[in-house]
């Protein structure tokens, strides 16, 4: 191949991989991971970030969530939620029982 021809290639090779980038980054922020970095991850090593990005899991915000919710309980006379460990709620004033 002539060189010319090669730098015309590499420069098209240069324009495109920030939007091949693209990809890989979009999966990961649907697992809940930071687009900028999986952004430019995927600009430089494609293949490998795509493999990366199909095969993490996604952030366990719902097992947290799940987990804070088993921790709190409902006042009895206002329907508010309160810590699992409280005896009396604040702005009631009731006493709680278990």
């Amino acid at each position: 191949m002539p060189f010319g021809l090669l730098l015309i290639m590499e420069k098209e090779l240069i324009q495109v991989l920030p939007f091949i980038g693209l990809i890989p980054a979009f999966i990961a922020r649907n697992k809940g991971k930071n687009f900028v970095i999986w952004w430019a991850y995927g600009a430089m090593l494609f293949i490998v970030a795509l493999l990366h990005a199909l095969l993490i899991r996604p952030d366990n915000q719902k097992g947290e969530k799940e987990q804070r919710s088993e921790r709190m309980k409902k006042c009895f006379y206002c329907a508010e939620s309160i810590k699992g460990e409280a005896k009396v709620f604040q702005y009631c004033g009731q006493l709680l029982h278990d």
